[in-house]
C-alpha cells in the first residue's frame, strides 16, 4: 500500500464506488507491471 500511495496518491478522482474499484484495479495492474519490469532476470548456471 505504501508504494501504491506514493506513486498514485492517497485519494481517488472517481466519486462512485464502481469507478473507484476500476481505478484501484488499473493502479494495481500498473504497479504490478512496473514491479515486473524492474525484476532481474535470474537463471541457473551450470
Amino acid at each position: 500500500m505504501f508504494r501504491l500511495k506514493i506513486i498514485f496518491g492517497n485519494e481517488f478522482s472517481a466519486h462512485l464506488l464502481e469507478t473507484q474499484t476500476t481505478q484501484v484495479l488499473v493502479c494495481c495492474a500498473a504497479l504490478n507491471r512496473m514491479t515486473h519490469l524492474s525484476m532481474p532476470q535470474s537463471y541457473k548456471l551450470a
